[in-house]
């Protein structure tokens, strides 16, 4: 079975029950790379910014609440098979499901660039508080959406969008 990894921030990690967060890395690597989480909340309710190091692709996970990580590796696949539909990115579901597997939290591996990149995405989620406002008022598809088109040097100024398309490709996870 595959096994993805999210490499927590400092601050999810005192949140996150120090059961659930692994202290082994698989040998195996995963076909879309590690990727990273931290933690912001909107209305006092959790949510997650997770992103891949590979494509700098992001997910917001939204609403979680304690007892919602033990079930991580389906709320996952599930908002990333979403955001992949709301995107128009085309891809084999269930290779997407095979490829990701179940998921993995292990301590923060201090990846500055992508804990950069993360901090750039939470002043954008930041301002957005306040056009927004609650937390029933976020459409987080569209705003993964809006996360997902903002090009990057990293990626030869391609969007996120762009290389979650060719990862895709490249890893035969598309039709």
């Amino acid at each position: 079975m595959n096994v993805t990894e999210i490499y927590t921030s400092k601050k999810l990690e005192t949140i996150i029950h120090q059961s659930l967060i692994k202290t082994e890395s698989t040998i195996k690597r995963n076909a879309f790379g590690k990727w990273n989480a931290t933690v912001f909340f909107i209305s006092r309710k959790k949510c997650l910014l997770v992103t891949n190091s590979i494509t700098r692709y992001s997910l917001i996970l939204s609403g979680l609440t304690k007892s919602d990580f033990e079930n991580l590796s389906e709320i996952f696949i599930n908002t990333f098979i979403d955001q992949l539909k709301t995107e128009e990115i085309p891809f084999n579901e269930l290779s997407v499901r095979t490829l990701i597997g179940k998921i993995a939290l292990h301590k923060t591996d201090n990846d500055r660039t992508i804990i950069g990149n993360q901090n750039y995405i939470l002043r954008y989620i930041d301002d957005w508080k306040y056009e927004f406002g609650s937390f029933e008022n976020w459409d987080f598809r569209n705003i993964n959406k809006r996360l997902n088109r903002v090009p990057y040097k990293q990626l030869g100024w391609l969007y996120p969008k762009e290389r979650m398309k060719i990862l895709l490709e490249e890893i035969k996870a598309s039709p």
